[in-house]
């Protein structure tokens, strides 16, 4: 301490170092998962038969039932701009003899969801004996909540269908955001070709948004 009245005086030092630059990492972290759905479930207000993570069986089917098949996806993610889910078929549902089971609705592939109707079933137009519809739970998707209560979409032949989407981080459970149920619903008409062998395959294809 300086007391009195007598002068003082000092020079003051003041050293700023402003490039100390601080660094760190996250490691990413993507993971999807497949599930099947049991007997009796819903999927968009319809009722299900079982499925596994990896097999839709539709048994032998009757003209003018429908049946509807279901599987749960998951994600969990840190991606900062979230995930997309599409999911598209190899061929229709094909026998041994040639016959097939065309998309919803009579072949057309209808992109807009629609109502679910029967095949129309006229003779001489085989595209119109059967067909194989997708639907989806997900009220956020990129085309925004497509899906209501018994809608289905058929464009997944020729191109692939999103049936899962979210903008951010995903923790594997929450609906909409780490979670939801895919539906498969099909019908065929009383000329659908008689076969014990239709079989495709369908993908589903999960991209991070990093």
């Amino acid at each position: 301490m300086i007391g009195g009245t007598q002068d003082n005086s000092g020079e003051t030092r003041v050293a700023i170092l402003s490039n100390v630059t601080v660094t760190a990492s996250v490691d990413t972290s993507f993971t999807f998962t497949v599930a099947g759905v049991a007997s009796g479930a819903s999927v968009n207000g319809d009722t299900t038969s079982t499925t596994t993570a990896t097999a839709i069986g539709f048994g032998t089917l009757v003209p003018t039932v429908p049946v509807i098949a279901a599987q749960d996806l998951t994600v969990t993610t840190n991606a900062v701009n979230g995930f997309s889910v599409t999911v598209q078929e190899d061929q229709n549902l094909t026998s041994a003899n040639g016959a097939d089971i065309d998309l919803f609705k009579d072949g057309n592939e209808n992109v807009a969801p629609t109502t679910w109707t029967s095949p129309t079933n006229t003779l001489g137009q085989e595209k119109t004996y059967s067909h194989l519809g997708i639907s989806s739970e997900d009220a956020t998707l990129t085309a925004g909540d497509e899906f209501g209560t018994s809608l289905y979409a058929g464009n997944f032949g020729s191109t692939t269908r999103q049936v899962f989407y979210h903008n951010g981080p995903a923790n594997g459970s929450t609906a909409n955001i780490g979670a939801t149920r895919v539906g498969y619903k099909i019908e065929i008409a009383s000329l659908q070709e008689a076969a014990n062998d239709y079989i495709n395959r369908i993908t589903y294809v999960a991209t991070p948004v990093f």
